[in-house]
């Protein structure tokens, strides 16, 4: 059978002369670790074979067949500033998500309700992971025992509060904070980079999560899959602007109805509402 990665990464830069330096490093790392994880035997990767490796995530993805969707460094900004980051591997069989890891090593394992509780470094490091029709599970990274996750239960938009991007370049902070205040939500923003979001929301952290990019930009779905079963195995729901299910059938991009909201199954109705008549007061605006 053939394997089929799609991934963000390809080697274009590692190729370049200038490169040379960090591939030889990175060709160490990946021997390395291979046998410190039991895997001495093997014969060591040359810098070729790695090359090789990382462009093995070419594939297009669509709807037929099973595809691996992986962002080895999903948020690479928070990465860069020792904030949220996480690993994201997900598995797609005839154009659905069937299958989701989010490993997160920054998140704290103690429920997160706004941003200065992602500054320390104390209890933190999550594992989720999710298969269709089986529900989602968390565990430490440590490899603790795991526990089954779900979504919070909150009715009451006042009582929900609601996750961001942490960039402003990746979501409009100011159509979110229209959507949160037609809805009556009173708690300020929680703004995490990268898949986390999905990781934190799905444990009943905060209870709406909310994604609009800038005109122009298109979603990958190496950026939502794993975060997206996680999430919808917890019991939420993730759909476009529009309530349209998210489509992962599609190939490298989420082609959608202006960004991605998420919430739990009570509030999704009200949400929508609030989302459909911030973005028509924002386009009258215009």
């Amino acid at each position: 059978m053939s394997f089929s990665l799609v991934a963000e990464e390809d080697s274009e830069d590692l190729r370049k002369e200038e490169a040379q330096g960090m591939l030889k490093r990175i060709t160490e790392l990946v021997n390395e670790t291979l046998a410190s994880d039991g895997m001495a035997d093997m014969m060591p990767l040359s810098e070729e074979d790695v090359l090789v490796a990382i462009d093995s995530g070419k594939s297009e993805g669509g709807p037929h067949g099973q595809h691996w969707v992986l962002d080895p460094i999903d948020g690479t900004k928070g990465f860069l500033r020792g904030d949220q980051y996480a690993i994201a591997l997900a598995l797609l069989d005839e154009g659905k998500v069937v299958l989701g890891v989010l490993a997160c090593p920054n998140l704290p394992l103690a429920a997160v309700a706004s941003h200065n509780q992602l500054i320390s470094k104390d209890d933190v490091g999550c594992l989720f992971y999710a298969h269709v029709g089986t529900g989602t599970y968390m565990q430490s990274l440590d490899g603790s025992k795991s526990t089954k996750v779900h979504v919070s239960a909150t009715e009451n938009p006042e009582e929900a509060s609601f996750f961001e991007s942490f960039e402003a370049a990746h979501s409009m902070h100011d159509l979110s904070g229209l959507i949160a205040k037609k809805l009556g939500v009173k708690a300020p923003p929680v703004r995490i980079d990268s898949q986390a979001k999905y990781g934190a929301l799905s444990r009943g952290d905060g209870a709406i999560y909310l994604r609009f990019p800038h005109k122009g930009y298109r979603e990958k779905i190496w950026d939502h899959a794993a975060g997206y079963i996680v999430v919808a195995e917890a019991g939420g729901v993730a759909t476009d602007a529009a309530g349209n299910p998210l489509d992962f059938s599609r190939g490298r991009y989420l082609d959608m109805d202006t960004g991605i909201i998420v919430t739990n199954q009570k509030l999704m109705p009200a949400l929508l509402k609030a989302v459909q008549e911030s973005l028509k007061e924002k386009a009258s605006s215009l």
